[in-house]
């Protein structure tokens, strides 16, 4: 694995506009999860802010989001400063950067948070990048790395794997591995047999990290695929087929929301190892329909095709 170093802290800033219509993540399906609430609370508990702020003091938020080509134009930097800090998330795992330097602009505008990218590219000054946007105050960077670099071929963009130090309320640290992926893209017998290679990669990639002790492992991000397609062409198989050791966070949700919008499909997810089911079983997943909710401009237009996906852990 090659190590890294491309590290950014940054400030802070936001102002616009989303929502989120959730599910519990343990398999529920008839409970729900208010956007900027923790389960139980009342509307007194919420923070002040948009409807669409999912975070609290109470909670910790990971989330994926796959920013299309990052920035589309030249009011998506603000516009997606603004919703981070609205959407009020401790870890965004983030798909699609296409500009380095914009992004890094983006980032010098956001108090309390720090960032870290990959250095991958395609060729000289062609990429889409992938990385974790994070809340300082809560999560201490250890190190990071990409996967897989010789495996051009299943993975087109390597995953971006970092290990963090998660502070809780009462001062104790945790030890959070996540890693953020974007899987081949497009419909297709040979770029569904990618993503399946992928997704076997991946959850032998898991496996070793548990064997070496480490127990929390998250994997989100744009997989490109479907939870719910029938067996035979399920690129998921690797991971669904030992419940006892991976448990999609997002799988409540598949077949009644959507996170990619041109086509109506969940295609973004968060994966859990079995060190966080316990967490994860008090948790809630959902989706944010940005552009449902967003009046004031045009989401698909200036942000994205995607729609955030979120899991909201209580403390």
């Amino acid at each position: 694995m090659k190590k890294a170093s491309l590290l950014w802290p940054f400030p802070v800033l936001l102002v616009a506009s989303w929502l989120a219509a959730c599910l519990p993540a343990g398999g529920g399906a008839d409970g729900g999860f208010d956007a900027g609430r923790a389960d139980g609370a009342t509307d007194n508990d919420k923070r002040p802010g948009p409807a669409w702020r999912v975070g609290s003091a109470e909670t910790f938020e990971l989330a994926t989001w796959n920013i299309r080509n990052f920035p589309s134009d030249s009011s998506t930097t603000t516009r997606v400063a603004e919703l981070i800090r609205q959407m009020d998330i401790d870890l965004l795992g983030v798909e699609e950067i296409a500009d380095s330097d914009i992004f890094e602009r983006l980032l010098a505008g956001l108090d309390g948070f720090e960032a870290v990218l990959s250095p991958h590219e395609y060729r000289p000054g062609e990429y889409q990048k992938t990385g974790f946007v994070f809340r300082s105050s809560l999560l201490r960077l250890r190190e990071w790395h990409l996967l897989f670099l010789s495996e051009s071929y299943v993975f087109p963009r390597p995953p971006l794997e970092a290990e963090f130090y998660l502070s809780g309320p009462d001062g104790s640290e945790v030890v959070l591995w996540v890693i953020v992926v974007h899987l081949k893209a497009e419909l297709g017998e040979e770029n569904e047999a990618r993503r399946r290679s992928a997704c076997e990669k991946l959850a032998q990639h898991v496996e070793e990290l548990q064997a070496q002790g480490v127990d929390n492992v998250v994997v989100l991000g744009d997989f490109n695929d479907e939870l719910d397609d029938p067996a035979a062409d399920n690129v998921f198989t690797s991971f669904t087929n030992h419940p006892d050791q991976f448990r999609f966070a997002t799988a409540p949700l598949a077949g009644r929301e959507y996170s990619f919008v041109p086509y109506h499909v969940l295609i973004d997810h968060l994966l859990f190892s079995e060190g966080l089911f316990t967490w994860l079983d008090r948790g809630s997943t959902g989706v944010v329909p940005l552009d449902v909710e967003i009046s004031d401009y045009d989401y698909l237009e200036h942000v994205s095709d995607h729609r955030p996906v979120v899991t909201v852990l209580p403390w």
